[in-house]
C-alpha cells in the first residue's frame, strides 16, 4: 500500500483499520520550512511516542528532528501536538536504548531489523 493511501486512510473515518500501529506525522522541513507529513510505524507510551526509522540511511526526514522541533501527529484520528527529537545512539546511547526498548516490547518482530542507532522520541506535552 503507497503512503498516499495509507495517509487517506488515516484521515478517514476508517482509520481503525491501521490507527493501531500507524501514524501520521508531519515535520516541518529545516531549510524550505514546508510541512512534510507521511505514516510512520509507532509506540506510545503515556505522553511519549517514539518512532524507528527504518533503513533511515536513505531517509532524510527525521534530519529536521536533530534539534528539537514542533510536530503534529494523527493518532486514531486525534491531532495531537508535540516536541519531537531525532536521538542518535552516538550522542545519548542511553535514551536510545530505552526508546529503542519501548519500541520493540510493542513490535518485537522488528527486533532484527532495529539497529539501535537512532531513534525519534515526540513528547506530547511540550510543543
Amino acid at each position: 500500500m503507497g503512503n498516499r493511501v495509507v495517509a487517506a486512510l488515516l484521515r478517514s473515518p476508517l482509520h481503525r483499520l491501521l490507527s493501531g500501529s500507524l501514524m501520521l506525522l508531519t515535520v516541518r522541513g529545516r531549510r524550505s520550512g514546508q510541512p512534510h507529513t507521511f505514516p510512520v510505524q509507532y509506540a506510545r507510551e503515556g505522553n511519549v511516542v517514539f518512532v524507528y526509522p527504518a533503513e533511515h540511511r536513505r531517509k532524510t526526514w527525521w534530519r529536521n528532528l536533530l534539534e528539537p522541533a514542533p510536530v503534529l501527529l494523527r493518532i486514531a484520528g486525534e491531532e495531537l501536538r508535540g516536541s519531537g527529537q531525532a536521538l542518535l545512539a552516538s550522542a545519548d546511547a542511553g535514551a536510545v536504548a530505552a526508546g529503542t526498548a519501548t519500541y520493540l516490547r510493542r513490535f518485537p518482530r522488528l527486533a532484527e531489523a532495529v539497529d539501535g542507532e537512532l531513534v525519534v522520541r515526540i513528547d506530547l506535552t511540550a510543543e
